[in-house]
């Protein structure tokens, strides 16, 4: 039986006869496997192995250039990661010793029988899905930077929480069950969503539906659509947007704003299925993958304010993602900011150079409540006012001060001396700030100390002093 892995999975076939590579291929494909990639000359391997994302390789032994045991040294340097299956009429025991003390995942020898082929495979991907998983409970990148799946190319990111998720999205992104997305807004729940889309290698479309502010009777309208004369100007029939994902993702952000009337209906959904247009007695089945998101937490809503359904929550986070916040994954800033100052600069049609120290640890030091979407904000900003194409302090500075004039509008502004009660020393100050910052900070000593510009030891020292 050929599974959904089996067919999605990359074959790399490295053999410098063409017929061989030609048998191979129609084989391959006869069991089902799309992504088949032919080579002939081994000198490419790496080079063609950078278009790829974790691939199976079958490698023969004998050929010009570069022979395949030289082939597979390069691949177990590189790309320790990819299962390596020799395909060789060499049958002696001492070269297959050989390889296999390389790294090989398993060798075959020529005529290759088609149940060692497809066992030697189904392996070699057992292999491939088992790293991935262990990786992923580890938090540990799955090789290189440029080895993550293309998917997430629009995510920029260094932070071990972050690769984490991407490794947990690649095992579970192709087993179709609904996928429940935690994050503040701005923090890229929407980009997970159509990441987890695209590597699930479904046929249908991708289609986002913003449920918050939907009443009830919109929410069924929009999901599931209506019949002619539904409801006053009801006058043609209407397709909802889950018939549109048929096969495909239907992605609900912003689910913690549903009414209660909405929930029990979408949990219906989730349990058998099928949905009823407005107006109509007879049931469509749905097809489509359910991803959901929301920046409000759903345990808090469903059990202390009673506000969401337990059981729906549990449905929905059969596969569950919490996206941390910018401020958690500060290394990650300066990344973004080169790669949002490139992208605004090319849109501008300007030079959009490198960012000041000054202005980048500015931007360090802010607490982002906005996330990536309020940092963008902020780059796109000092790269259109920017003439020289570098981002200075005072681009960053006078933008955050502008942040801060509505807030200082709508409340009293109290003095040092109304605040302390009379003049407070340097000292209390510092106490003070220190305090502040680690509220801020959520008691996170790290992220206060890089708002104070200061050391963590330095920080740590303070809270010393205060307790003792």
């Amino acid at each position: 039986m050929i599974t959904q892995e089996l067919r999605n999975c990359q074959i790399l076939l490295i053999d410098d006869e063409q017929s061989e590579l030609d048998a191979y291929s129609m084989l391959l494909q006869s069991m089902g496997i799309k992504k088949v990639i032919t080579l002939q000359d081994s000198r490419k391997t790496l080079q063609t192995l950078d278009s790829l994302y974790s691939p199976i390789i079958f490698l023969d032994l004998n050929m010009p250039y570069l022979s395949g045991q030289e082939v597979l040294q390069q691949l177990k340097q590189a790309h320790p990661q990819v299962p390596v299956i020799i395909i060789t009429a060499n049958s002696e025991i001492e070269t297959a010793v050989e390889c296999l003390r390389m790294g090989a995942h398993d060798y075959l020898v020529k005529p290759i029988d088609l149940k060692m082929f497809s066992s030697a495979l189904r392996n070699a991907l057992e292999i491939n899905i088992l790293r991935h998983e262990v990786m992923s409970l580890k938090g540990i990148s799955f090789g290189r930077d440029d080895q993550r799946h293309p998917a997430f190319q629009g995510i920029i990111t260094q932070n071990p929480a972050m690769l984490s998720i991407f490794h947990y999205i690649e095992s579970v992104a192709e087993s179709g069950m609904p996928v429940l997305i935690l994050g503040e807004t701005g923090s890229g729940k929407e980009l997970l969503a159509k990441a987890i889309h695209d590597i699930s290698n479904v046929s249908g479309k991708y289609v986002t539906v913003d449920v918050s502010g939907l009443d009830d009777t919109l929410f069924s309208d929009t999901l599931f659509g209506h019949t002619k004369g539904a409801y006053t100007g009801a006058g043609t029939v209407r397709s909802g947007l889950l018939e549109q994902a048929h096969n495909g993702t239907i992605f609900l952000d912003e689910i913690g704003d549903l009414s209660e009337v909405s929930q029990v209906k979408l949990l219906r959904l989730l349990q058998e299925k099928t949905y009823y247009p407005l107006g109509s007695d007879h049931p469509k089945t749905s097809t489509a993958r359910i991803i959901t998101a929301a920046n409000k937490d759903l345990t808090v809503l469903a059990g202390q304010q009673g506000e969401f359904r337990m059981d729906l929550y549990y449905r929905l986070s059969t596969h569950l993602i919490r996206i941390p916040p910018l401020r958690d994954r500060r290394e990650d800033i300066p990344l973004i900011v080169a790669y949002l100052a490139q992208k605004a600069g090319q849109k501008m049609g300007k030079e959009a150079g490198d960012i000041s120290d000054e202005a980048l640890q500015m931007l360090m030091r802010h607490p982002f409540w906005g996330n990536v979407r309020e940092l963008k904000t902020y780059v796109d900003d000092a790269v259109a006012r920017s003439q020289s194409g570098r981002i200075e302090k005072d681009l960053i500075a006078e933008r955050l001060q502008r942040e801060m004039e509505p807030q200082k509008r709508n409340r009293e502004v109290a003095s040092l001396t109304d605040l302390f009660g009379t003049f407070p020393t340097l000292e209390e100050l510092t106490e003070k700030a220190v305090q502040e910052a680690m509220e801020v900070a959520e008691h996170n000593q790290s992220q206060a100390a890089r708002l104070l510009g200061i050391s963590r030891q330095a920080v740590n020292k303070r809270i010393s002093k205060l307790k003792s």
